[in-house]
């Protein structure tokens, strides 16, 4: 973790976030995906095992980003590229060689984006001296190993185990002062669940939350 250090911006984040929602209320695709680029740093940071996660999670954003290159109109926000996929019946595209849908990509990294708003809430109420394994493992039981298969799930809570002290790793991770992370953890926090209920909303209501 050493070779990471300090290699997390919350502040870059947070204004991506801020950033999300646009004038007609619609989500910007963009702003989003700017967060996850550094939101993937974060993955890499807390353990071995979400370094897969977060080359998965690399993977999805240049899918996306090869759909807004392609077609930037309705891939300029979450709701134009669902109704965009949805009314050409492409949502469940599976073809082989074919890059997967927008809807599809989107949907795990909005799925991550649970455990990682989940996960940072629980890092800015707790104490400096709790372990972040308590605080990750069961996050992770909550949220993301509702998708992962067994194996995965066993190998990232024993990976999970590893992490050092709340206030340890902050100042391993995050390039700000401990007392700032905490701050910019809870603005965050703020910033980012409005956008999970709204995507999660636009995923309901076309009945997507299960896209193979």
């Amino acid at each position: 973790m050493s070779e990471h250090k300090k290699d997390f911006d919350l502040e870059v984040v947070l204004e991506a976030l801020k950033s999300c929602k646009q004038d007609d209320d619609t989500i910007s695709l963009k702003s989003y995906l700017t967060a996850y680029h550094e939101l993937c740093r974060f993955f890499k940071l807390i353990g071995r095992i979400f370094a897969f996660v977060a080359h998965d999670l690399q993977d999805k954003i240049e899918i996306l980003e090869h759909h807004m290159s392609l077609n930037p109109e309705p891939y300029s926000s979450v709701q134009t590229m669902i109704q965009y996929e949805v009314e050409n019946n492409i949502t469940k595209v599976k073809v082989r060689g074919q890059r997967p849908s927008g809807s599809r990509t989107l949907l795990r990294l909005h799925r991550a984006l649970e455990f990682i708003i989940k996960f940072m809430k629980r890092l800015a109420e707790s104490d400096e001296d709790e372990k972040t394994s308590h605080i990750a493992s069961e996050v992770y039981r909550e949220t993301l190993a509702n998708y992962h298969p067994w194996l995965v799930q066993k190998m990232a809570v024993f990976v999970m185990y590893t992490l050092p002290s709340h206030k340890d790793l902050i100042e391993m991770m995050c390039k700000h002062e401990y007392k700032e992370v905490l701050r910019l953890l809870s603005e965050v926090t703020e910033e980012a669940e409005p956008i999970y209920d709204v995507v999660q909303e636009i995923f309901k209501e076309n009945d997507l939350l299960q896209l193979p």
